[in-house]
């Protein structure tokens, strides 16, 4: 049965994806699962060709396209959401276990001072290499059997993966558009503009797994390292982040791969990002900030 604090929540999810319809369906097939609490949901895709091939799972979302890159297409999903209280957003390779919505709502309920969560991430593919779908449903099924923790901390994050964010707390904040296709730390800086309307949260109880699949296509490595540092730097003009934060965020992608260019397995590629962080720091010596410059690379 929906408890009171479900049933009165207005609640939505948004679906970001690009040419990775296979995973999306996976994803979409997630949330079919989810127990207690109803939800309206949204895919914004830039394209048709991104959506799978099979009409009943997206049988009860709505699709938004014609827009490409996380930011815009997050951004593409909130404009259909005026009435909407409470928005989650997860990755199309994040599969939620199957009361992560359910928590995250009597979370929020309980703790009216937060206006942002995060939850638990199991595995994290981006640490360990990517996780197969049979992997990932045997440690989630595991993890079920957990007793429920109540446990949460403050946080000053919210992992692009899977957040929830209270959005009757800051209606009309947006995910910035500057920061184009990777949208690299897009969810540290949507994090950072919220922080002033309430508590950030990281929540035991919301429970994932990320498998950081491999893109759909091929990935640009140059685009990726320009806007690892440059992306940092745009958000310390704009007054998100300060310097010390941005120093952190720029040195340690630019270390590992300056690290992992000399040899092994992935030292070509390592090189490509690397070339793609001295770009941008060519750029910023003259003066120019310009995260958009990833769509011409």
């Amino acid at each position: 049965m929906h408890d009171e604090a479900s049933r009165r929540t207005t609640l939505a999810v948004v679906l970001a994806s690009a040419g990775r319809p296979a995973l999306l369906a996976d994803a979409l097939r997630c949330y079919e699962q989810q127990e207690e609490v109803d939800f309206r949901g949204i895919i914004s895709v830039p394209d048709e060709a991104s959506l799978p091939d099979e009409p009943s799972l997206l049988y009860g979302w709505e699709i938004v396209s014609g827009t490409r890159g996380l930011a815009a297409q997050r951004n593409a999903g909130l404009d259909l959401l005026d009435d909407v209280e409470i928005v989650a957003f997860f990755d199309d390779d994040a599969v939620a276990r199957s009361d992560y919505l359910a928590r995250a709502v009597r979370f929020l309920a309980a703790h009216p001072e937060v206006v942002g969560l995060t939850g638990r991430v199991l595995l994290d593919g981006k640490i360990t290499g990517e996780i197969d779908r049979t992997t990932t449903d045997a440690v989630l099924e595991r993890s079920a059997s957990e007793a429920r923790s109540d446990a949460w901390r403050p946080t000053r994050e919210l992992y692009g993966a899977n957040f929830v964010v209270r959005r009757s707390a800051a209606p009309s904040l947006r995910f910035d558009e500057r920061l184009p296709l990777y949208s690299w730390l897009e969810d540290h800086d949507f994090a950072r503009r919220l922080m002033p309307f309430g508590l950030l949260a990281h929540v035991d109880d919301c429970v994932i797994v990320h498998r950081a699949a491999a893109s759909g296509g091929r990935q640009n490595h140059r685009r990726l390292g320009y806007s690892q540092v440059m992306n940092a730097i745009h958000l310390v003009r704009k007054g998100s982040f300060p310097a010390w934060l941005a120093a952190q965020q720029i040195f340690r992608p630019v270390a590992k791969n300056v690290a992992l260019s000399v040899a092994g397995p992935n030292a070509s590629w390592r090189r490509q990002r690397l070339r793609g962080n001295l770009m941008a720091v060519t750029d910023v010596a003259r003066g120019r900030i310009t995260p958009e410059r990833i769509t011409e690379l």
